[in-house]
């Protein structure tokens, strides 16, 4: 008896101290990360971005819906919406192939597309610039990945800035 009590305390003891140190999560969902910077900003993956140029906090989203309503309009080809808190920020490309500006005709009925479907924005950006629509193509992909994206606001917020220099924000 005194030896099955050995070995099952044998057996049973490493099993317990191991089983409370198991850290592993699926690809860090929901846990915080630290990134560098002048100080400890915090990043969840794919949810909150921490803006050290801007110094606020807020949420990228993928808008698939509002994608679609403008890609009903009969001028635009494809579209790629990314929302921040009320804004809206959408490359387009055009059936025409015009990389230029986006025609204001076309521009305002974006505008009232989006705002129809989302009454929570306020406001629209739009842009036909082919680096923009490259650029917004690929923060749709790494945003819809769900893996974590540093340095993702920065380097949003820069791509803002040249694509649509007169913004105060």
């Amino acid at each position: 008896m005194k030896r099955i009590n050995l070995s099952l305390l044998t057996i049973m003891a490493p099993a317990i101290l191991f089983a409370g140190c198991n850290t592993y999560t699926d690809e860090g969902a929901g846990n915080p990360r630290v990134y560098g910077g002048t100080g400890p900003q915090i990043q969840n993956v794919n949810e909150e971005y921490r803006s050290a140029s801007y110094n606020q906090t807020y949420r990228m989203k993928v808008e698939d819906d509002l994608e679609d309503q403008v890609v009903k309009l009969q001028d635009v080809q494809s579209a790629a919406v990314i929302s921040i808190q009320r804004q809206a920020y959408v490359a387009v490309v055009l059936e025409d192939g015009n990389t230029d500006s986006v025609p204001e005709d076309i521009y305002d009925q974006i505008t009232s597309q989006i705002k129809s479907a989302d009454e929570a924005i306020s406001d629209v950006f739009v842009s036909s610039n082919a680096d923009f629509v490259v650029e917004m193509a690929n923060y749709r992909e790494q945003l819809q990945s769900r893996k974590p994206i540093p340095g993702i606001a920065e380097e949003f917020n820069d791509t803002i800035e040249r694509t649509f220099p007169a913004i105060n924000r």
